[in-house]
């Protein structure tokens, strides 16, 4: 016997659960007359009757009994399988592994990840933290499917969407003479001892920070290079030097540590959510659709400023 046709089962499953070729009918929106071909054709290719039909009522045979007994587990199965794939196919379950740098940690990630764990909560969300660098040889290889990394990036086989752009700010000890004006300039800080993050960790900011003091004929004094930002902020606390950090590092008001705008700094931090365009995953397009209209919102706000 080959494969019974899926629509001939559904056929069978409605009359058994409605013993009405009428009510199995209207369920399955076809007429009577092409539900009847379905059941005989059915009873033909399992070689037994499964309903026994008069005017008067439906009933099923002892094998249609017995068949539905068995094919409805399996049916019922077959319709949660569809309606998985279906939520799956809308990205509404599965994975998604998102990386994240030191400047998307303190406002755009967690930002990020509370409004798509609000809209998909099915979805399984992995954060992992890697530098700017590292997050697109990750994407490269698969091993992630997006990172919030500092840009700008450009390759085609990458897409990208900016999801924040923030200016620099000196971090000054409290104690310190710089503290005391209301901002500073790059020939201020190429004077002090400077606290930088580590080259092999924040390769991509040296380079950025390294380019402005030169382009200002200035000569950077790098003191300290910690590996990380609680590390940068200790150090500036204790008075050990002044550094350079994001804008949005300001909400956390570390004890110690003033901020200062830097009048002659002309660049801008982007952060960018980059993604390889090759990667068709829906939970990733559902999430790239919120940035985008994160993005959209903030520009429509800052317009009506």
């Amino acid at each position: 016997m080959g494969p019974m046709n899926s629509r001939d089962l559904q056929a069978f499953m409605a009359i058994a659960e409605e013993l009405s070729f009428r009510r199995a009918a209207e369920r399955l929106f076809i007429d009577q007359s092409a539900l009847s071909r379905r059941i005989q054709g059915l009873e033909d290719e399992l070689g037994y009757q499964l309903i026994f039909r008069t005017t008067r009522e439906v009933v099923l045979t002892e094998a249609g009994r017995v068949f539905y007994e068995e094919v409805a587990p399996a049916m019922q199965a077959l319709a949660r399988a569809a309606d998985v794939a279906r939520t799956a196919a809308e990205g509404k379950t599965g994975r998604l592994r998102l990386a994240y740098m030191s400047f998307a940690a303190t406002e755009v990630m967690p930002r990020a990840v509370r409004d798509f764990a609000a809209q998909f909560p099915g979805v399984a969300l992995e954060l992992r933290y890697l530098r700017t660098q590292a997050q697109k040889l990750a994407i490269s290889r698969g091993d992630i499917d997006a990172g919030l990394m500092l840009g700008p990036f450009r390759n085609p086989q990458f897409d990208q969407v900016t999801v924040a752009s923030e200016p620099l700010v000196a971090l000054i000890p409290d104690a310190h003479k710089l503290a005391r004006q209301s901002s500073v300039t790059l020939a201020d800080l190429a004077g002090e001892k400077l606290i930088l993050g580590s080259p092999d960790q924040w390769d991509f900011f040296r380079l950025l920070i390294a380019d402005q003091f030169s382009a200002a004929g200035l000569t950077m004094r790098v003191a300290h290079e910690p590996s990380n930002a609680l590390g940068i902020l200790g150090l500036v606390a204790g008075g050990l030097g002044v550094s350079l950090y994001a804008d949005s590092i300001r909400r956390f008001r570390p004890e110690g540590v003033a901020f200062k705008p830097v009048k002659d700094c002309t660049i801008r931090l982007e952060t960018i959510l980059c993604w390889n365009r090759a990667n068709q995953s829906p939970a990733l397009r559902n999430f790239i659709s919120l940035a985008r209209a994160e993005r959209k919102r903030a520009g429509t706000l800052a317009k009506n400023a």
